[in-house]
């Protein structure tokens, strides 16, 4: 039977190893699951954000892989877990020295910092909105932070100097949309707010006088 002589690998990986390759020598390619094996390397190398497996016979696999990018901070008990875009931990840390590259987000909940490695994800609905607000805020030009979750609805942004609250009970694209709007339109105006609600039909502003 066929089996896995030759692995290649394209991509880019900045300063880290790529592990579980050299578990899929001698591997049986016939049998082999790309799904659940492209599955399996995210899991043990969290830094990953995509992996696409595909078979060339009769004994290779061509290998891509995407580096994911760190967004926020969660806060642990008593430490920091370092999530990416898919709320994928990708480390795990005690502390910040100096001054944080990233956002911090505090959630009602208290999470266990014993209780979650490198790899787990944080399946949460609430996260996950926050995590894609902290990207399309971020793609509009402005600084994130720190993030909170209350547990009544409210995911609130916090900028140097303003506050932008969405609803973890409204649609995403809805809340993006205007939200994207209107700091278009502040900044072609050249004006500036204090806090943007995007809870309700209609956004909630306080202007910086």
């Amino acid at each position: 039977m066929f089996r896995v002589k030759l692995i290649r690998v394209e991509g880019t990986l900045k300063d880290v190893t790529l592990f579980g390759l050299e578990d899929l020598k001698d591997k049986r390619i016939v049998f082999l699951s790309t799904k659940k094996t492209e599955e399996q390397i995210k899991q043990i190398n969290p830094f990953l954000s995509s992996v696409v497996i595909k078979k060339r016979y009769p004994s290779t696999l061509d290998i891509t892989i995407e580096q994911a990018a760190p967004y926020i901070y969660l806060k642990a008990d008593p430490g920091l877990l370092v999530l990416n875009l898919d709320g994928r931990i990708m480390q795990k840390i005690k502390d910040i020295k100096g001054n944080p590259i990233l956002p911090y987000l505090t959630y009602f909940q208290k999470f266990n910092y014993a209780s979650y490695q490198p790899g787990d994800i944080i399946d949460l609905r609430e996260i996950k909105m926050a995590l894609i607000f902290v990207k399309k805020v971020t793609d509009a030009g402005l600084k994130v932070n720190t993030i909170d979750i209350d547990g009544v609805g409210v995911i609130g942004l916090h900028l140097k100097g303003k506050t932008i609250l969405f609803s973890s009970e409204k649609d995403v694209e809805s809340q993006v949309y205007q939200m994207e709007q209107i700091v278009h339109q502040f900044k072609i105006q050249g004006k500036d707010f204090k806090k943007l609600d995007l809870r309700f039909n209609r956004p909630v502003l306080e202007l910086i006088e």
